[in-house]
C-alpha cells in the first residue's frame, strides 16, 4: 500500500471512531455545565453491583437541577467543590504507562504517529434556554403589567485527550427583546443588552494520581442549605433558590483538591483571582444581571489573591465540613455544616461567622416615614456591629413512598440572620441606599416545600411548592414550579406564584411617597406598586 493511500486509509478511520464516540455521547451531562450537585466524600459513592432500590430525588432535582449521574458515569463531570475526581482505586501505572508518561514520563509521541488515535477527545455541546414571565401588581391593568422574554444560549467545549487531563470551556449569550437594546458603554452601569459572559474556563489534571488540581474560572459550591446558604463563601452572587436553574457565573481559582480514600474524607485548599463580593452579593438571574458588588475592585494585585480552606468529614451517619476564607478588603469569613440521617428523616444545617459586616446598617427611628427622612436624613444612624455576626440555616426533609412507585419529599428549613432588620418600615430608606438585600434582609425567615417526582401516570412531569417567609414583616410567597420533559432533549417549564401577608413588607413590597420639598426645591413622588402574582414558563433544549 503506498504511503498515500495508507495516510488516506487511516484518517477515514479516525473519522468513523470520532463519529460513532458523538453517537454514543450525544446526552450531555447537565452537571458539569451548571455547576452540578454537590457529590457525597468517596467513601459514601454507591457501590457497583447493588441491587436497585427505591430512592429519594436527589437535591437538585427538588431544587431544580437536573438528575445526578449514576455511580457507574464518569464522577468527573462536574465543577463543584465536592465533585468526585478521576477513580483513586486503580492499580499504580505500569512503567510506560501513557497518562503517567504524559504527567510525568518522558515526552510523548503524537496519537495519530503511533496509531494510537484517541476516541472523541473533544465534545461540544450547550444549552439553549427561552423564558417568559409576567408580574401583576395591585392597581395595574392587564394591558400594564410588566412582562420580560430573555432568551439564554450556553455553548461548551470539552476536551479529555486522556482521563487524567481535562480543559472545559462554557461561553454564554443573553439577550432580552423587551429591554433597549444597549452596548458598550450604558449609563448607570446597565448592563449590555445582548451580553456575552464567560462562565467557566478550567483545566483539569491530578498528580500521581493523589493531589487533583483544578486551574480556572470555575462553579464551587459550599453548604447544605437548600434555600439559604451563609456559607457559600465563593460565589459573590447569590442563588435564586425559586429558580429552574442556577444560572450563576463561575469564580477564577486554582484549586487543589486531596482526598483521603480510606476515610471517605476530602481537603481542599483554593486560591481566588476574584473579588468575593460584600455580605450577601446580587442575588440576580444571570441574564445580564446587576453588576455585583465588588466589580470595581478587581484582583490585579498579588495582595488582594484571596484564599480559602475545606475540610469535609464523614463521621458515622453524618458528613462535616469546616470552611474558611480571608481576602484583601474583606472580612474573613467562618463556616460548619452538616447533614446526617436521623431515622427516616434527613437533617441538615450551616453557621457562617464574621466579626461585624462589611457595608453599615442603618438605624431607623420607629414610625418615621421616609419623606421625613429625605427632609432630615440625621434621622437615620449608620453603624457597624463590632462583635460576631452569624447567619444560621437548619432545615430537614423527609421522603416517602405513595402510590406503587412514587416518591414525595417534603421538607422545612430555617434561617436566621443576625444583622437582618426586624420591621419593613425602612425598606424604601434600604433601597434608595442599595443595602436591599432579597432574601437575607429580615432577621428570621421560614420555608416549607413539597417535591413530587413524576407522580401518577405523569412519568414525565415532576412538581415542586414552595412557600418561603420573612417572618419578621411577616409577608410571603408560594410558588409552584412544574417540570415536563416533552422530548429527550427538550424540558417545558412553567410556574405561578402569588404574594400576600403585610403590604411593605419583603415578599409584598410596596410603598408611597408623596411630593415634597427639600431645601426649598420641590420633589416628586413616587411609587411602588405591591406585587400580587406572577405566571411564567420556559423551553430549554440540552445537548
Amino acid at each position: 500500500m503506498s504511503p498515500r493511500t495508507l495516510t488516506l486509509a487511516t484518517a477515514l478511520s479516525v473519522a468513523l471512531a470520532g463519529t460513532t464516540g458523538l453517537a454514543q455521547a450525544a446526552q450531555r451531562d447537565e452537571n458539569a455545565l451548571f455547576g452540578g450537585e454537590d457529590d457525597k466524600p468517596a467513601a459514601q459513592a454507591d457501590m457497583p453491583g447493588e441491587s436497585p432500590t427505591t430512592e429519594r430525588p436527589s437535591d437538585d432535582e427538588v431544587f431544580g437541577e437536573e438528575p445526578a449521574p449514576s455511580a457507574a458515569a464518569d464522577a468527573s463531570n462536574t465543577g463543584d467543590a465536592t465533585e468526585r475526581q478521576p477513580p483513586l482505586t486503580p492499580a499504580p501505572p505500569e512503567p510506560g504507562d501513557r497518562d503517567s508518561q504524559a504527567l510525568s514520563g518522558p515526552g510523548t509521541r503524537s496519537a495519530f504517529d503511533s496509531e494510537e488515535a484517541v476516541d472523541d477527545p473533544l465534545k461540544i455541546g450547550g444549552q439553549f434556554y427561552l423564558r417568559g414571565f409576567a408580574a401583576a401588581t395591585e392597581g395595574t391593568s392587564f394591558g400594564d403589567t410588566s412582562f420580560s422574554a430573555p432568551t439564554l444560549v450556553d455553548g461548551y467545549f470539552d476536551a479529555r485527550p486522556m482521563d487524567r487531563l481535562r480543559g472545559f470551556v462554557v461561553g454564554r449569550l443573553s439577550y432580552d427583546p423587551t429591554v433597549a437594546t444597549q452596548t458598550g458603554a450604558t449609563p448607570n452601569n446597565a448592563p449590555s443588552n445582548p451580553r456575552v459572559l464567560l462562565d467557566q474556563a478550567w483545566l483539569r489534571f491530578d498528580i500521581e494520581r493523589t493531589v487533583f488540581l483544578t486551574v480556572g474560572k470555575q462553579h464551587v459550591k459550599w453548604g447544605t442549605g437548600q434555600i439559604w446558604n451563609p456559607t457559600d463563601f465563593l460565589s459573590p452572587q447569590r442563588r435564586n433558590p425559586l429558580a429552574f436553574v442556577d444560572l450563576r457565573t463561575g469564580v477564577s481559582m486554582l484549586k487543589v483538591h486531596v482526598p483521603w480514600e480510606a476515610t471517605g474524607w476530602n481537603f481542599y485548599g483554593i486560591a481566588v483571582m476574584d473579588d468575593l463580593g460584600t455580605d450577601a452579593g446580587a442575588l440576580l438571574d444571570n441574564t445580564g444581571g446587576v453588576p455585583r458588588s465588588g466589580a470595581s475592585d478587581p484582583v490585579n494585585r498579588l495582595s488582594r489573591i484571596g484564599g480559602a480552606l475545606r475540610a469535609e468529614v464523614v463521621l458515622g451517619p453524618a458528613e462535616l465540613g469546616a470552611s474558611a476564607v480571608a481576602q484583601r478588603g474583606r472580612k474573613p469569613r467562618f463556616g460548619l455544616d452538616f447533614s446526617s440521617a436521623l431515622g427516616p428523616v434527613d437533617i441538615y444545617g450551616e453557621l457562617g461567622i464574621k466579626k461585624g459586616t462589611e457595608r453599615p446598617l442603618y438605624r431607623i427611628p420607629e414610625g418615621t416615614t421616609f419623606e421625613e427622612i429625605l427632609q432630615d436624613t440625621s434621622l437615620v444612624e449608620a453603624y457597624v456591629p463590632t462583635g460576631l455576626t452569624p447567619q444560621v440555616t437548619s432545615g430537614a426533609n423527609y421522603s416517602f413512598a405513595y402510590g406503587d412507585s412514587d416518591i414525595a419529599v417534603l421538607g422545612i428549613e430555617y434561617f436566621y440572620n443576625s444583622t437582618g432588620y426586624t420591621s419593613s418600615f425602612g425598606y424604601p430608606y434600604l433601597i434608595a441606599q442599595e443595602a436591599f438585600q432579597p432574601l437575607y434582609l429580615g432577621r428570621h425567615y421560614g420555608a416549607a416545600y413539597l417535591f413530587l417526582d413524576r407522580p401518577g401516570s405523569l412519568e414525565r412531569t415532576s412538581f415542586n411548592f414552595f412557600t418561603l417567609s420573612n417572618l419578621s414583616d411577616k409577608s410571603y410567597i408560594s410558588r409552584i414550579n412544574v417540570t415536563h420533559r416533552a422530548l429527550s432533549y427538550l424540558t417545558v417549564e412553567g410556574y405561578g406564584a402569588v404574594h400576600y401577608g403585610h403590604k411593605g413588607g419583603e415578599f409584598r413590597l410596596g410603598f408611597s411617597v408623596p411630593d415634597t420639598v427639600i431645601n426649598g426645591q420641590p420633589v416628586q413622588g413616587f411609587k411602588l406598586a405591591a406585587p400580587t402574582f406572577e405566571l411564567g414558563a420556559g423551553l430549554r433544549i440540552s445537548i
